[in-house]
C-alpha cells in the first residue's frame, strides 16, 4: 500500500466510525398531499425510539380541513448512512386497506411516500 492511500485511511476512517444515523425521537410538523387526487391537510407526528430498529410513531392531521385523522405505526429502520436513515411499514388500517410507507429521514426532516388500495402520496415533516 502506498503512503498515500495509507495516509488517506487514516484521515477516513475515525470520520466513518463516527458516522451515525440520526436520532428522530420528537415532535415533527408539516403536511401530507395525495398525488392521486390532489387533497393535501397539516400532518404532525410524534416519534419515538422503542429499540436500535424500530421508532413508534404517532400521526395526527386533517382531511379537507375540518375532518381530523390519527394513527400510530411502526416504521422499521431498513438502512442507515452518515446522517440518514431510510425507514418502512406496511399495516392494514380501516377503510385504506394494507397501508404501506416508505420514508427517508435526517436529523431536521423526514419525507416519506404512502400507497393504499384507493390512494398515495407523501408526508412531508420537520423537527419542531
Amino acid at each position: 500500500m502506498s503512503r498515500y492511500a495509507l495516509a488517506f485511511l487514516v484521515i477516513t476512517l475515525p470520520g466513518v466510525a463516527n458516522a451515525q444515523p440520526p436520532e428522530l425521537s420528537g415532535r415533527w410538523s408539516g403536511y401530507w398531499v395525495s398525488d392521486k387526487n390532489g387533497h393535501t391537510g397539516p400532518l404532525h407526528g410524534r416519534f419515538r425510539q422503542i429499540d436500535a430498529d424500530t421508532y413508534r410513531v404517532a400521526f395526527h392531521g386533517r382531511f379537507a380541513k375540518v375532518i381530523p385523522f390519527w394513527y400510530t405505526t411502526k416504521l422499521h429502520v431498513e438502512g442507515t448512512g452518515d446522517g440518514v436513515v431510510l425507514l418502512g411499514a406496511s399495516q392494514n388500517l380501516p377503510l385504506l386497506g394494507e397501508y404501506r410507507t416508505s420514508a427517508t429521514a435526517t436529523a431536521n426532516s423526514f419525507n416519506a411516500t404512502f400507497t393504499s388500495r384507493k390512494d398515495a402520496g407523501r408526508f412531508v415533516l420537520n423537527r419542531r
